[in-house]
């Protein structure tokens, strides 16, 4: 009798079930803390949703007074953007420089651009509501709302969990596709601004 005839035979039975993972509990407080996020998110958007809904209505208004024009209207809302959302940025000011600098191209390199970001969209929104200095004024808006755009696109691609500055404080969104569009937007109405003011 040879070693190898002492030796068991072993089965393995490929039909019998492997054990089950235990699943992962998810404690109350963890729910807790998902469902207040959203309901806080959910908030952020309608706060959000009304300031632009409010920028149009206004900005119908006012273009409606005199004869009205798609030039007028886009004046008169870019000029209330500008701003409102300056306002906001200056509320917090520290906060909105740092998260700023986060993901626009400009304010990486040199944190001054974050600095004088809210005065430069303040100033914009006056020359706007009152209708002065429309091509330079228009050019600058292209070039700075084009460079966001770009900064927020590339934040977006690298996935970067980064809240969205446009809004300083007083909104908090992440940032997203929606900042994106926002800057692409305004520099699409400052553009077509421009050619009205070039051509006619």
């Amino acid at each position: 009798m040879s070693l190898m005839d002492d030796e068991p035979d072993i089965y393995i039975n490929s039909d019998e079930e492997q054990p089950k993972p235990a699943p992962i509990a998810v404690s109350e407080d963890h729910k807790a803390h998902h469902a207040g996020l959203v309901e806080s998110s959910r908030k952020e958007y309608l706060k959000f949703g009304g300031i632009i809904f409010f920028l149009l209505v206004a900005a119908s208004l006012m273009s409606s007074l005199t004869a009205f024009s798609i030039e007028e209207w886009f004046r008169w809302f870019m000029g209330g953007f500008f701003i409102i959302f300056g306002s906001f940025k200056l509320i917090n000011f520290e906060m909105f420089v740092l998260a700023f600098s986060g993901y626009d191209i400009i304010a990486k390199k040199y944190k001054i651009y974050g600095y004088v970001y809210p005065f430069i969209e303040l100033l914009l929104g006056v020359f706007y509501v009152l209708n002065i200095l429309a091509v330079p004024r228009d050019i600058f808006t292209i070039v700075i709302m084009t460079v966001g755009a770009v900064g927020v696109i590339k934040s977006i691609m690298r996935k970067d969990h980064i809240q969205c500055a446009c809004l300083g404080t007083v909104i908090r969104l992440p940032l997203t596709t929606v900042s994106a569009v926002e800057n692409v937007t305004m520099a699409s109405m400052a553009f077509i601004m421009l050619l009205t003011a070039l051509f006619t």
